[in-house]
Parts: C-alpha cells; sequence; structure tokens
C-alpha cells in the first residue's frame, strides 16, 4: 500500500509540474510577443537621403510622461551639420496637428557627427500614430519619421 501511495503521489506531482511549465511557456511567449510589438512599432528609425543618414529613436512616448523625448544622430562626412533641431523638426499626431519641440539636449550646430535628445511636450489624449519630421538637412525638404502608437 506504500507503494501505491507513493506512486500515486509521484503521478500527481509530475502533471503539477508539466502543467506548471505549459502555462508558464504559453505566459513567457505571449509576454515576449507583446514586448515585440511593442518595440517593433517603437523602433528606431533611419533616413539615408543624400550625403547624411538621420536616425531617429522614440526614448519615451507614453500618456504618463512628463515630456516626449526622440534620440537623434546625424552622420555624414562631407556636409556641415549645422541645423538648430528645434527649428527645423515638428511633430505630427494622426489627425496632423502640429507640434514644435521644447528643447535640444546634445551636440551644437556644427561638425560631422551630431547626437542628442528632442523634447516635446506630452501630447494627451493618448494618440494612435506621430510622425517626426525634420526639415533641411543636405538640401532634402523633409526626412519623415512615423510610429505607430
Amino acid at each position: 500500500m506504500n507503494t501505491k501511495l507513493i506512486i500515486a503521489v509521484g503521478i500527481l506531482l509530475g502533471a503539477v509540474l508539466v502543467g506548471s511549465l505549459v502555462f508558464k511557456e504559453k505566459d513567457t511567449s505571449q509576454l515576449e510577443s507583446e514586448q515585440q510589438e511593442v518595440q517593433t512599432s517603437l523602433a528606431p528609425q533611419t533616413n539615408s537621403e543624400g550625403a547624411v543618414e538621420v536616425e531617429v529613436t522614440p526614448i519615451e512616448i507614453s500618456d504618463t510622461s512628463d515630456s516626449w523625448q526622440f534620440k537623434i544622430v546625424l552622420n555624414t562626412h562631407s556636409v556641415e551639420l549645422d541645423q538648430d533641431l528645434t527649428k527645423s523638426t515638428l511633430l505630427f499626431d494622426n489627425k496632423r496637428n502640429q507640434y514644435e519641440p521644447l528643447s535640444w539636449d546634445g551636440a551644437p550646430p556644427g561638425g560631422h557627427h551630431r547626437e542628442g535628445v528632442l523634447t516635446f511636450r506630452p501630447v494627451s489624449p493618448q494618440l494612435s500614430s506621430i510622425e517626426l519630421v525634420i526639415k533641411n538637412i543636405d538640401g532634402i525638404p523633409e526626412r519623415k519619421f512615423n510610429w505607430t502608437l
């Protein structure tokens, strides 16, 4: 009788262990899928028109943020990067409302490599999409970067 009890307890524990692994695997894959979706929609975007490569990465974009921030990296080997990005950049929402940047925290105008963070007031209520437009870098009228939120 002791042997039967030990076997029954062993089977029960095995079933619980297998069940917990199956549920954990489902939760983990669902979480990974959701994280991948968020990362994909707010992933860095690069525009390489002309002689200047511009990469924009949303850093902080949420309805609970005090500000919305975008990391901007400009690279070239032939053009002077002397733009004031607070004057040449605009943010648009899905209804085409326009927002101007509050500040630039990064490398000053000049040189061939610039990096910094462009800050905007947060937009509320939460939007379905945004578009960041940087104007007149190396003769390119507009470089557009779009994200679905």
